[in-house]
């Protein structure tokens, strides 16, 4: 899979579950995703697919968009997942909007 796309665009994407768990404002995404667990009832169930536990996976460039005022999904989860793209040297880009929230909803910004 890492292979099947030049390049893959992380958006205001999750990168690590447990982090998320107490983090999101939104609890239901979380529960739903974890086969309706607390990450502290079933922690297995949140590490078997977290993306954080599969850095070493990694190899394709990325795309990493976050908006600061994204209350869903905390900028942590993005600059976590372009720190790691960074330290495997893997090619990748950050845009951080300080305007925006979980879209990009500003013409201008989209067009960036």
């Amino acid at each position: 899979m890492n292979r099947r796309f030049r390049a893959h665009v992380n958006h205001d994407g999750l990168f690590d579950l447990r982090e998320m768990a107490y983090a999101a404002e939104e609890l239901w995404f979380t529960g739903h995703d974890s086969g309706r667990f607390t990450q502290y009832e079933n922690p297995k169930a949140y590490e078997k697919f977290d993306p954080i536990n599969h850095v070493a996976n990694c190899s394709q460039r990325m795309l990493v968009i976050q908006g600061e005022r994204d209350y869903r999904v905390s900028d942590t989860q993005s600059i976590v997942v372009f720190t790691a793209l960074q330290r495997r040297a893997i090619p990748s880009r950050m845009l951080y909007f300080s305007t925006e929230n979980h879209w990009i909803l500003n013409p201008f910004n989209a067009l960036v």
